[in-house]
């Protein structure tokens, strides 16, 4: 269990990383230096997400998603906790 619970952990990293990564670069295009004004759209879409991303659809990167970071945590979560309750069955 705490094999799969590491993967997960490692898992969930990577989606994290990537997806600050594909945030950044599209709304980066968007908004140049400016880009933290889309720090909102990172974990969810609101109104100006959803225009930016119809702005954004001119540009080279695919529309910016939260699902990625969503499905980040949940790997993340998973695998603390199998890792953290096969530690208590030692």
């Amino acid at each position: 269990m705490v094999i799969v619970g590491k993967t997960l952990l490692v898992i969930g990293l990577a989606l994290l990383a990537g997806a600050v990564v594909w945030w950044y670069l599209f709304f980066e295009q968007i908004l140049g230096e400016n880009v933290k004004q889309a720090s909102d759209c990172f974990y969810y879409t609101t109104d100006l997400c959803s225009f930016g991303a119809a702005v954004g659809m001119l540009g080279d990167i695919p529309t910016y998603s939260p699902l990625p970071l969503w499905a980040a945590a949940v790997a993340m979560i998973s695998g603390l906790a199998m890792i953290a309750g096969t530690r208590g069955k030692r």
